[in-house]
């Protein structure tokens, strides 16, 4: 069953009208007839009959010569139109191409999934156990101490805060997809902090995910700075020659 859908065709194949009326202009409406039936019998068969019976049951009379030379005698003792083989090739590799970019589509989808999303959540690889993000307020404390907002840095006593965990490659390009970052900085971004020991300026890094928007920032700022400098450099370049 499995071999059966694999090696079927398609069910249809391209018709190219002006090379079609072309082909057939001295044809009469019975050998046109003949041909598109000998053409339709090749694609979902691979072939047309030699024998010249079983073509006169597929055509429903005598096959006239004009109509058998479209036909190739191949190496395997079957005949053939040239024409109709190129056009089954093109459509096999189109839908191939279009496989394998269904394929890769879907394989980025789901490392996206996968990847941890919320920056408030502890890392995977820390090994700390979790801890409230929210402490409740102490039985005689009078009022609660209200909660900071706008704060990726958790409010549990430092001993228990989770330590930083380097990301991994797929970590950083799953929240380039999110933020919609070019896939190629994920490498990029890495190999830098690594070889800074994940430090910015002296301090320790706490969390990478501010870091990589601070990152694309840059990225955008340098982009607009290769746009706008041959802009005045033009300009000076014309005031100079006044």
């Amino acid at each position: 069953m499995n071999e059966d859908k694999k090696t079927r065709k398609a069910p249809a194949f391209q018709f190219y009208a002006d090379d079609f009326l072309a082909g057939t202009l001295e044809m009469s409406q019975e050998e046109v007839g003949q041909y598109i039936r000998l053409l339709c019998h090749q694609w979902n068969r691979g072939s047309i009959p030699v024998e010249t019976e079983k073509q006169q049951r597929l055509t429903g009379g005598c096959v006239s010569v004009d109509v058998l030379v479209k036909f190739r005698l191949c190496e395997d003792g079957l005949l053939r139109n040239e024409r109709l083989e190129t056009v089954r090739s093109e459509k096999d590799r189109y839908l191939q191409q279009q496989s394998q970019k269904g394929r890769k589509s879907a394989e980025l989808r789901k490392l996206a999934s996968t990847a941890v999303q919320p920056d408030t959540q502890p890392e995977s690889n820390s090994g700390s156990t979790t801890v409230e993000i929210r402490l409740q307020p102490k039985v005689n404390s009078p009022t609660p101490t209200p909660t900071p907002n706008n704060k990726e840095e958790s409010i549990a006593p430092k001993s228990q805060r989770s330590h930083f965990t380097t990301p991994t490659v797929e970590e950083v390009q799953a929240e380039c997809v999110r933020i919609e970052l070019s896939l190629l900085e994920a490498p990029k971004f890495v190999d830098y902090y690594e070889s800074k020991g994940w430090l910015v300026g002296k301090a320790k890094m706490k969390s990478w995910k501010p870091a990589l928007r601070n990152w694309q920032r840059n990225q955008n700022e340098r982009q607009q700075t290769l746009i706008v400098e041959p802009v005045k450099k033009k300009e000076i370049d014309y005031r100079d020659s006044l």
